[in-house]
């Protein structure tokens, strides 16, 4: 599957609609947060898990539409292949470009949230490198501006502050994935890399 299609699987108004669809008064921001922090950590994550850790999340009883079910499934899957296949393609799960810069800081602080949870649930607490120990840290930080954000005001300076954190979180949740896993890039990539 092409990295733009895995990459539609993390789409924050496609999650948004399940998520209204389901009743569900969480964020979506939040949940692939979760899912990236637990999946960063090293610790493993079968589809079984974390689809009753999102059940538990979203505190519902089960799926009242087998379509959101399947669209929190291809939101791991896609999420795992984009964290394995050495393209570094990753995105959060938050607002778009297209939302206010309010909205897009306030996602992105729910989704910083949601990997410190993510990474505390998986239970990997011991023997921390410092850059991991940094980037939690950086995380908390992020995930404490919540209310800040919500007072963004759409100007170049602040889009420019907001790129740069919505990049930082990205590498960093990467680079932490990479720390505890061999990222192997897909034959279609091998390729590409052989040709230059």
């Amino acid at each position: 599957m092409s990295t733009e299609l895995l990459k539609e699987a993390l789409d924050f108004d496609l999650l948004a609609d399940v998520f209204v669809t389901e009743s569900i008064s969480a964020s979506p921001a939040e949940l692939h947060g979760q899912l990236c922090g637990y999946l960063a950590s090293g610790v493993g994550l079968p589809l079984e898990d974390w689809l009753s850790m999102v059940v538990e999340f979203c505190d519902i009883e089960g799926w009242k539409e087998e379509a959101s079910r399947n669209a929190i499934v291809e939101l791991y899957t896609s999420t795992l292949t984009l964290f394995q296949n050495g393209e570094y393609a990753l995105v959060p799960a938050i607002a778009d470009e297209d939302s206010p810069l309010s909205e897009r800081g306030v996602t992105l602080a729910q989704w910083s949230h949601g990997f410190l949870a993510g990474y505390g649930l998986s239970g990997k607490k011991e023997n921390l490198s410092e850059e991991t120990v940094q980037v939690l840290r950086d995380f908390a930080n992020v995930s404490a501006m919540q209310a800040e954000m919500q007072d963004l005001e759409d100007n170049n300076d602040n889009e420019a502050d907001l790129t740069e954190l919505v990049e930082y979180a990205r590498l960093s949740a990467l680079l932490l994935y990479s720390e505890h896993h061999d990222v192997q890039l897909d034959a279609e990539q091998k390729n590409r890399n052989q040709v230059h």
